[in-house]
């Protein structure tokens, strides 16, 4: 049971139930209409955000942050006046993101609740570790080719143009390597934004040369995957694979939504088994979660058991301490029963039955008043307990990049501490101390909201912290390639 407490708990932004779930407004306008009153929208949705994160998240009620609280009150006020100006989704979707993003808690989500229409100029940029802004991807502008400095746009330099349209909604400032990868989104809007850059400076082998823009309608999944490809991920799907004399054991994702999604990850556990006496006498195995932004952590557990074993795993986690406070609430007690019957229809009787306890006793908590319920989990081994030595022969190395969040921070968690692991890569990405997420649809009908509904007490991992490799990924683009000769070439103290 405990096993499968932790996995649960270890559920980030994938964990969303039924009826509380982020839906659609059928009977709402279409969202990308210039001539709505996105001001409206956009101040009514920022109010029902202030009152629902008031009465369900534990941050308002956490005294351990009292900044939670603080944002909560001032961020509405500034996110309202900003509202006021607002004429078009673009507008709308920045009013209310800035409030979001300004609480520096990743589980806290915002979006448009339908999808809508991008538009991109044809290329990506992003910053580099140098803070210059170059392009990353270019589909269609032969004329800028790839790593032309972006100099400045419309009169604003790369800086000022990173400040005012990407930072205020996509950076959390707690997280300082974080703002390069957020950068990605500067050359992106909303179709039909009056704010996208028209005449841009570059930097083209060391000539500066001025070009026109050519904005033109993606769809939003296109431009998705057009993102990922830039930032270097959603790459390989799940999967084991050698490159060049290397072994990776690719995981992209956490968050199996998908039927195949499931197969491909029990496929790979069971091929992990299978292979173990070639992967335990290889020179190089990678742990390689580039591209992982989280999902369910409980896979991220059972992939490093078959490699290193269940006991191994179960003495790493019994060095946590799991203890939560849930927020006391009816509609978070809503929400974790209709997560019950889900959980019964699969088949997961005894994840049902721990939902509907935990929903009882929160239902009870909120009606006396009481801020939360307590669930203690303390650590079951002490920190300095024997390891043993690593099963592997060879070097095993845990690869991130800038995206991994949530439950890869939880796979982080464990594969840090087994015995041989290297981290190498890239710093990590950084979550809250709040997790398990439910949702609801905004009442504009044109935003949908997700948030935590328990908050750690004695993590492993302090509020926003993320981890630096111990050894450093040296620049460039993450391809496999480049990525496997690298490895080859690694020495080790």
């Amino acid at each position: 049971m405990r096993v499968w407490v932790r996995a649960w708990l270890g559920v980030g932004l994938s964990f969303c139930v039924a009826g509380a779930a982020v839906a659609e407004d059928k009977a709402a306008p279409p969202p990308s209409a210039v001539e709505l009153d996105w001001a409206a929208a956009a101040r009514m949705d920022i109010e029902a955000i202030h009152d629902t994160l008031r009465d369900n998240h534990p941050g308002p009620v956490d005294v351990g942050n009292p900044a939670f609280a603080e944002w909560l009150k001032e961020g509405k006020a500034q996110a309202l006046a900003q509202a006021a100006a607002a004429t078009h989704a673009g507008d709308y979707w920045r009013a209310v993101r800035s409030y979001t993003n300004g609480f520096r808690d990743g589980h806290i989500w915002f979006g448009f609740s339908k999808p809508m229409t991008r538009t991109w100029p044809g290329l990506l940029t992003m910053r580099d570790a140098d803070g210059r802004t170059r392009v990353v991807l270019n589909d269609d502008e032969p004329s800028v080719p790839l790593q032309s400095e972006l100099l400045a746009c419309d009169g604003k330099d790369s800086e000022t143009l990173q400040r005012q349209w990407v930072d205020p909604y996509r950076w959390n400032a707690d997280i300082p390597h974080a703002r390069n990868a957020a950068s990605v989104f500067l050359m992106t809007a909303f179709e039909g934004d009056p704010r996208t850059p028209v005449v841009c400076r570059f930097r083209v082998d060391g000539v500066e040369v001025e070009r026109t823009l050519r904005w033109s309608s993606a769809p939003q999944d296109r431009l998705s995957s057009l993102i990922d490809r830039a930032s270097g991920g959603g790459g390989e799907s799940i999967k084991l694979r050698q490159i060049d004399g290397v072994w990776f054991v690719s995981l992209p994702t956490f968050n199996l939504q998908q039927s195949e999604q499931v197969d491909a990850m029990r496929a790979l556990i069971r091929e992990l088994g299978e292979q173990a006496e070639t992967l335990r006498n290889a020179p190089w195995v990678v742990l390689d979660v580039r591209g992982n932004d989280g999902g369910n952590s409980g896979w991220g557990s059972e992939v490093a058991a078959a490699l290193f074993g269940k006991q191994t795993i179960d003495r790493i986690e019994g060095q946590f301490d799991w203890t939560v406070d849930w927020r006391a609430s009816s509609l978070n007690a809503s929400a974790l029963r209709q997560a019950a019957e889900q959980a019964e229809k699969a088949g997961q009787t005894a994840d049902a039955l721990y939902r509907r306890e935990l929903a009882d006793e929160i239902e009870t908590a909120a009606a006396a008043g009481k801020a939360y319920v307590l669930k203690s989990s303390p650590a079951q081994s002490e920190a300095n307990t024997p390891t043993e030595s690593s099963p592997f022969k060879g070097r095993v190395l845990l690869l991130t990049d800038h995206n991994c969040a949530s439950a890869c921070l939880d796979f982080a968690d464990i594969a840090r501490r087994l015995p041989g692991v290297v981290h190498v890569g890239l710093p990590t990405s950084a979550d809250s101390i709040y997790i398990d997420n439910t949702g609801i649809a905004l009442p504009s009908g044109h935003g949908s909201l997700s948030w935590s509904m328990k908050v750690y007490r004695n993590r492993i991992r302090s509020n926003n912290q993320w981890y630096e490799p111990a050894i450093r990924w040296p620049g460039g683009p993450m391809t496999d390639a480049a990525v496997a000769n690298w490895v080859r070439g690694l020495t080790f103290n």
